[in-house]
């Protein structure tokens, strides 16, 4: 091919030899195209990307126009795409690429495209600025970067309908959130006139009586002022009488004169009046109205960040990992009794409930703010806090659940025929019920709104039971995603549902470690959907993700664990049920 002069090395040899058998293989390429692209004008029809013949087919995936000849061809040479091929039709006319010409070689059309400096370049810019480099054809690059634009495409159209999804929940959000807050004013404004109204009531009745009590105390005032001056006058007229007496020298008036300085000195009865006076309470303002009504404060919680995969499918993202080595921060005391139940109200306060019957509200320092006594004949206490702060209880011999309100317990849900176990309020406000039928033949779980029935989760789509059947607990919670975790210690297994009552997966724990038998307890999700349940016997806590998938244990020295929750800032809060203790850990950074 090259004859090399004797001063060339035979490195510089072969790298020429290279260089002109490049060329040579552009230039027949670049005839190739030029005189394909000039049949086509000429004739006016459109021709098989692989030979010169009138195109009979189009392959969809590929994006080639393909004649009768090449189709099998096609298809075998690239066995591992999947081909769509149809009938050519006029839609499926290719986008002509304009033409450009290159700057450096004005008489040369851009017709490859350098990976190396991602520039379209013509076949002699090898030889120059882009010498090396590697080089693919314009127009197969271009319909690579069609491919990746529909596929892309296909993503986007997801994206589309999940977003739209998402903001029209945030949407919604906001109307639900500003006509609660104008129901909030509503009342207030009720509220308000409902006390001007009594308050307004209240002062015309005090101003009457007020009117009446100055009226009479006015008129024996009077009274008391008419008497005294009548004897006034009658000391006055005396006077005068005895002073004329005195002036006349007739003797026989004198014999007349009668005195009544005796009836004078007594000064006339007369009754002392003290004005009426208005008594206000030594009550401040702030403390009167916060009697009336006080305000609760909004507040703002991180939602998860969400992840939409190829099929269109949408999960959180955690944002927050687990912490290596989780760590104890603090124990407290609970005074209870077998402690089965627990919901962290803040992240410095919390109910439990255990076997002394007794529900009670405790601070950080295990000191009890409030205590109601629950007779129950449960085994399990689990308790709920609702969103308006009120706490369920179930109650077996009852065969019902009540709420706890300031003025007494209430009656929430009648489940005759049913003994309650685990419970918990989602995010729509529906009480969720692990049920057992009273004759332990079988288990569900019943949702409840405003306590009236709602719907039942029992059989998985073979139509199996979902859960065991048995005396011993089930607990409940709802995952971020929407699904229904329940904890069935029958069972040794948690069983995972959708929101529409489908069977997802089992967790029937970590069959790797030496543990005993998995028997779960107590279970909750954190805000990223890990799912944290109670390992009795193993002393630890079980973490997963939203899947199942085992992902850690938590022990800290964890004594018969029974129940958990977590509180705002996502701390687990670990009820130990002999030791009667609160053990509250640090376990995401």
């Amino acid at each position: 091919m090259f004859d090399p002069p004797l001063n060339l090395s035979r490195v510089q040899c072969d790298i020429i030899n290279d260089f002109v058998r490049l060329c040579l293989r552009f230039s027949t390429q670049y005839e190739g195209y030029l005189n394909n692209k000039a049949m086509n004008t000429a004739q006016d029809v459109v021709r098989c990307d692989l030979c010169t013949d009138v195109v009979q087919h189009y392959c969809k995936s590929c994006h080639v126009n393909l004649c009768g000849n090449c189709r099998n061809k096609h298809n075998d040479k690239n066995t591992l795409t999947k081909h769509e091929i149809v009938p050519f039709t006029s839609q499926h006319l290719k986008q002509e690429y304009k033409v450009q010409k290159c700057e450096d070689h004005p008489k040369q059309e851009k017709d490859l495209y350098c990976q190396d400096c991602n520039v379209p370049i013509c076949s002699r810019c090898l030889t120059g600025n882009h010498k090396r480099h590697g080089a693919v054809d314009l127009e197969e690059i271009c319909k690579i970067t069609r491919n990746s634009v529909t596929e892309d495409l296909k993503e986007l159209y997801h994206f589309e309908r999940e977003y739209s999804k998402i903001v029209k929940d945030m949407e919604r959000m906001v109307i639900s959130y500003k006509d609660h807050c104008d129901k909030e004013n509503g009342s207030l404004k009720k509220l308000g006139q409902v006390w001007h109204k009594i308050i307004d009531n209240a002062i015309k009745k005090i101003e009457n009586q007020l009117a009446d009590m100055i009226k009479q105390d006015l008129q024996i005032l009077q009274d008391n002022v008419e008497k005294i001056q009548s004897s006034y006058q009658r000391v006055k007229q005396c006077i005068e009488r005895n002073e004329y007496i005195l002036k006349e020298e007739n003797s026989f008036q004198v014999l007349d004169y009668k005195s009544d300085v005796e009836e004078l000195r007594l000064v006339p009865s007369r009754k002392e009046v003290s004005p009426p006076t208005l008594i206000f309470p030594d009550t401040r303002k702030e403390t009167i109205i916060e009697q009336i009504v006080s305000l609760r404060s909004s507040f703002q919680s991180s939602l998860p960040d969400i992840t939409i995969t190829k099929t269109g499918d949408v999960s959180m993202v955690s944002t927050r990992v687990l912490v290596e080595n989780p760590a104890l921060i603090s124990v407290m005391f609970t005074y209870s009794k077998k402690l089965k139940g627990i919901r962290c109200e803040s992240d410095d306060k919390v109910w439990i409930y255990g076997d002394d019957e007794k529900i009670r509200q405790l601070d950080k320092s295990g000191s009890t703010l409030q205590c109601f006594n629950a007779v129950s004949g449960n085994s399990q206490k689990d308790i709920a806090l609702s969103k308006d702060g009120h706490i369920a209880f179930s109650h077996k011999v009852n065969e019902c659940i009540y709420l706890v309100k300031k003025n007494g317990f209430e009656k929430y849900v009648d489940m005759a025929g049913w003994i309650p176990y685990g419970l918990m309020f989602n995010s729509d406000g529906e009480l969720m019920v692990c049920m057992r039928r009273n004759d332990y033949t079988e288990s569900k779980v019943g949702f409840f709104t405003k306590g009236k029935f709602n719907q039942e989760f029992q059989f998985d789509e073979t139509g199996k039971p979902l859960f065991s059947i048995s005396r011993n607990n089930m607990y409940i919670c709802e995952n971020g995603n929407g699904d229904i975790c329940v904890s069935d210690w029958n069972a040794c297994a948690v069983i995972s549902m959708k929101k529409s009552g489908e069977f997802r997966f089992r967790y029937t724990g970590n069959r790797s470690c030496s543990f005993k038998e998995f028997y779960p307890h107590g279970i909750a999700t954190d805000s990223y959907c890990r799912i944290l349940v109670v390992d009795r016997d193993n002393n630890c806590v079980h973490v997963t993700d939203r899947n199942g998938k085992f992902l850690r244990y938590i022990t800290c020295g964890l004594e018969d664990p029974f129940v958990l929750s977590l509180d705002e800032n996502e701390n687990l809060w670990v009820g130990e049920c002999d030791n009667n203790c609160i053990k509250i850990i640090k376990y995401l950074e």
